[in-house]
């Protein structure tokens, strides 16, 4: 089998467990789900997930990937600081608009890295890559004195926050128009405390 084609089947395998994880949570998922739904046979998903738990921990992965592929994938060496942390609240705003599912999906990632140390790490992993990647910009924007000294850990936490709320949006309800008004003003919010005065 090609790599191309062992990608392709691990991403189809992956794209399915993901939905039916959202839809029936992990414990009352199997992996005759998981088969019925990506329509491969068990041998083929077993050939590259030994179980339901490895599945879903490559799932970790996999959801950065599918949650904000453009963000992370996109060039933009001359936007300022404030102009990618507002994308990267638009990029939000999309995902919520188009796959909703992606944001009850890291609520199932939360209740299981409570009880699992495994799981637990690899949340850690990616997001300490995304905290990272805000610090990168938050100092890009000191460097270039859009923003004043500030500590950009903290300010990294509470962008994180921000963006995790959606997940509130996603369990309760809210309409397109209040999800926006949420991003935007709360980024707007952060970047005000931040931005410098010269």
């Amino acid at each position: 089998m090609s790599v191309n084609k062992q990608e392709n089947t691990k991403k189809k395998i992956l794209d399915s467990a993901f939905d039916v994880f959202v839809k029936n949570g992990y414990k009352d998922t199997t992996m005759s789900h998981i088969v019925r739904e990506s329509g491969l046979s068990k041998g083929a998903i077993y050939h590259y997930y030994k179980s339901k738990k490895d599945l879903f921990i490559s799932l970790i992965d996999h959801w950065e990937i599918f949650s904000f592929p453009d963000f992370y994938s996109k060039s933009n060496k001359d936007e300022s600081a404030q102009e990618t942390l507002m994308r990267f609240a638009d990029t939000v705003y999309e995902v919520f608009c188009k796959r909703p599912h992606v944001f009850l999906a890291e609520i199932e990632f939360w209740a299981l890295a409570n009880k699992d140390k495994e799981i637990n790490d690899r949340s850690k992993v990616l997001y300490d890559k995304i905290l990272k990647l805000f610090e990168l910009v938050l100092n890009k924007g000191i460097r270039n004195k859009e923003f004043k000294k500030i500590d950009t850990k903290t300010i990294s936490v509470e962008l994180l926050s921000v963006f995790q709320g959606i997940n509130w949006f996603c369990l309760f309800g809210g309409n397109k128009r209040e999800v926006e008004k949420y991003l935007h003003q709360s980024v707007h919010t952060i970047l005000e405390g931040i931005r410098s005065k010269s």
